[in-house]
């Protein structure tokens, strides 16, 4: 599975992008068995908040877009890990 993530806005509204495929990183591929994206999209607030960052998800098509406030567990995990690797 290929895992695409996408931070824009922060104070200085620099974009930043990782991209990333379960097939090589078995860290990965064991976030991505914990990040149910249906359910945040559900649970996601939709509010923006002034300087607070915005995070473009997709794994393999799926895609969901959160803000900062809205990452926790796995997915705060997940995000961290395409982004820095």
């Amino acid at each position: 599975m290929k895992v695409t993530v996408v931070r824009t806005g922060g104070f200085a509204g620099i974009k930043r992008k990782g991209r990333s495929d379960t097939a090589d990183d078995p860290v990965l591929r064991s976030l991505v068995a914990r990040v149910d994206l249906a359910a945040v999209r559900g649970r996601a607030s939709g509010r923006r908040v002034p300087d607070q960052f915005s995070y473009a998800i997709d794994i393999d098509g799926e895609a969901v877009t959160v803000g900062e406030s809205d990452l926790t567990g796995a997915l705060r995990e997940l995000v961290h890990h395409v982004l820095d690797g």
